[in-house]
């Protein structure tokens, strides 16, 4: 009997998984798709929300943001950021003082942070938002520091 495998140039075996007919398959899918995870989070307060959290020395790579405001705040806000403990960038800023929304976005080739960066939603007023965001954790081996992602964004 032989065994075989596919590998890679450092020997180390392809992804091959029990198929839905319990036999190997060859794993051909994207990595998003099959790393995938979501978090969802309802806020109710003027507070900052860490959404995500970013593994230690890892990063974070969105494939899908939903924020729906069902009840409008005069002079409020919604952010959405990524943010390390000292750097901070705006993904977005929504309105929330015209009429309640519904927001969504599929990042076809995803949107990566940085290293250590959380993935936060910062309201400034009392509403009700609900967020969901599908992502990604990014190994050390795939992050960059801050100064390096904000040189090559």
């Amino acid at each position: 009997m032989w065994k075989v495998f596919q590998a890679d140039k450092s020997g180390d075996p392809v992804d091959i998984r029990v198929g839905l007919k319990d036999k190997p398959t060859l794993i051909t899918e994207g990595l998003k798709t099959l790393d995938a995870h979501w978090r969802s989070s309802a806020i109710t307060t003027a507070i900052t929300t860490t959404v995500v959290e970013a593994i230690p020395n890892e990063s974070i790579l969105l494939t899908d943001l939903i924020i729906i405001l069902s009840k409008k705040v005069a002079g409020g806000t919604i952010v959405v950021r990524f943010y390390d403990g000292t750097n901070t960038e705006v993904l977005f800023t929504l309105d929330a003082a015209t009429d309640s929304f519904q927001f969504s976005h599929a990042f076809q080739g995803g949107l990566k942070g940085w290293k250590d960066a959380d993935l936060q939603v910062v309201t400034d007023q009392a509403t009700t938002v609900s967020v969901m965001v599908g992502y990604v954790h990014v190994s050390s081996k795939g992050t960059l520091n801050y100064a390096v992602w904000n040189a090559e964004r």
